[in-house]
């Protein structure tokens, strides 16, 4: 796997958030698309998350890993919280909002450094 294929896949991730900023703008409130969004974000990362660990022999977790996986639990549980119903508590929408934001700031902060190291291979 080269650094193309995940130039491509951030670049579709980003455009993914960029569509739900514009059609949340335009309805002038909070879709049910952002939940959505988050929701297949978390459950990307969770898999990528379980494929790569069973290349560890001894895996210890580190404080900022339980941090990201206990924050993206988090953002999962209100992502579906959102999906079920309570889209219009203040709260879930906090948390979907944030949530959103941070995957956004992710992504490109991901793709910048793709974009500012060439990589001959990832794994």
């Amino acid at each position: 796997m080269n650094d193309t294929y995940i130039n491509t896949t951030l670049i579709i991730i980003l455009i993914c958030h960029l569509v739900a900023i514009i059609v949340a703008y335009k309805k002038g409130k909070s879709t049910l698309i952002i939940p959505y969004l988050n929701m297949v974000m978390v459950i990307g990362i969770f898999v990528f998350w379980a494929i790569t660990i069973p290349d560890i022999k001894e895996h210890n977790f580190e404080f900022r890993e339980l941090v990201v996986i206990g924050l993206e639990t988090c953002i999962l549980i209100f992502a579906f919280y959102a999906i079920f119903g309570f889209y219009n508590k203040m709260p879930v929408k906090v948390i979907n909002s944030i949530g959103f934001g941070l995957h956004l700031l992710a992504t490109i902060g991901l793709l910048y450094y793709m974009l500012a190291f060439k990589f001959d291979s990832l794994f």
